[in-house]
C-alpha cells in the first residue's frame, strides 16, 4: 500500500504511515517454519515414511497452536 512519488497533504500522509503500520503483513519466521514444515511432511507422505511424517505433523500442530 506504499506510495512511491506522490506528492500528499501531510494529512493524507498521516494518514498512509498509519495504515501501512496497522496493515502490516504478518510474514515471518513462523509462518516460513509452518511452510517448510508442510513441505517436509508432503516428502515424507511421497517416500511413504509415516514416522517421519507422523512427528512433523505433531510439530505441525504445535505451531498452529502458537
Amino acid at each position: 500500500m506504499k506510495l512511491a512519488n506522490k506528492q500528499l497533504s501531510r494529512p493524507a500522509q498521516s494518514w498512509v504511515r498509519r495504515v501501512e503500520r496497522i496493515y502490516q503483513p504478518k510474514v515471518g519466521y513462523h509462518s516460513e517454519l509452518r511452510d517448510w514444515v508442510q513441505q517436509v511432511i508432503l516428502e515424507a507422505e511421497t517416500n511413504k515414511d509415516f514416522k517421519k511424517k507422523g512427528q512433523f505433523l505433531s510439530l505441525l500442530k504445535d505451531l498452529n497452536v502458537v
